[in-house]
């Protein structure tokens, strides 16, 4: 009789510490469907549109090339995370300045504005001979936002982790600048074509750029044009667009929008 009422207290015990794992993990997978509504939302706040924002990083590489630290600069855009990077051998505002008109000539979409710390190389000042990053920016009619640090914006923090250079990359060693350019290569096409993220709904960030009916017939993305699959971008527009253009491009892009179920 005794044995009889130990199994059933243990079998109580079981049911009882199985039911609260499955509430617990209820809890959990709530928890983690508001956080990612709340990003989703914070996305589409910050970024209404393609190219209305645009997050700017610079990062040596924890790797040597020919007895030098190569930057790595990265830019991803807010509303779709379509990335492009490039690899310069010096953090520099002429690199950062460079860059930003590679970023421009290679995303389907003019940015707007340009998202970066407020630290080398996008600090305003002291001033070099390169001049001012700000200035620059406003020469080419975007507007410079500048961070004390990641710490002040949630987006940025967690955008600038996707760029190339994290834990997965850390054990590649490149014996020459063509090989760390394939590797970098090979990570921008997988990121952009087939990197599926949960604050993006699942889709990748061409799949968020085809719902934007301007981009719909955009069928891969590979800034850096190493796998040669397409034009690099979606659209043709002149080198420094006139301020009224590019506004009247990212308007017709934000009009355009396909609305997606799912």
């Amino acid at each position: 009789m005794r044995k009889g009422k130990r199994r059933d207290c243990v079998g109580s015990g079981t049911v009882q510490v199985r039911l609260g794992l499955e509430s617990l993990c209820r809890q959990f997978a709530h928890a983690g469907e508001v956080y990612l509504d709340a990003l989703t939302l914070a996305i589409e706040d910050a970024a209404p549109r393609p190219g209305y924002l645009i997050c700017l990083q610079a990062k040596k590489l924890s790797m040597s090339l020919n007895g030098l630290e190569p930057v790595l600069f990265s830019a991803i855009d807010v509303n779709t995370h379509l990335q492009v990077a490039r690899v310069y051998l010096t953090m520099t505002r002429a690199a950062a300045v460079d860059f930003v008109d590679f970023v421009s000539q290679s995303l389907p979409f003019p940015p707007f504005q340009i998202k970066t710390l407020a630290a080398a190389p996008f600090a305003a000042s002291p001033p070099d001979s390169c001049g001012d990053f700000s200035s620059a920016m406003k020469a080419r009619g975007f507007e410079h936002l500048a961070l004390r640090s990641p710490a002040d914006d949630v987006l940025f923090s967690l955008l600038t982790k996707l760029t190339f250079g994290g834990a997965p990359e850390q054990s590649f060693v490149p014996s020459s600048k063509d090989d760390l350019h394939a590797e970098l290569a090979r990570f921008l096409f997988f990121h952009n074509n087939y990197r599926s993220l949960p604050w993006l709904g699942g889709k990748t960030p061409l799949q968020k750029l085809n719902t934007y009916r301007r981009f719909a017939e955009v069928h891969s993305f590979d800034p850096i044009g190493f796998f040669g699959v397409g034009d690099r971008r979606g659209r043709a527009h002149q080198h420094v667009p006139e301020k009224q253009e590019r506004t009247a491009a990212i308007d017709e892009a934000s009009s355009e929008k396909i609305a997606l179920k799912g």
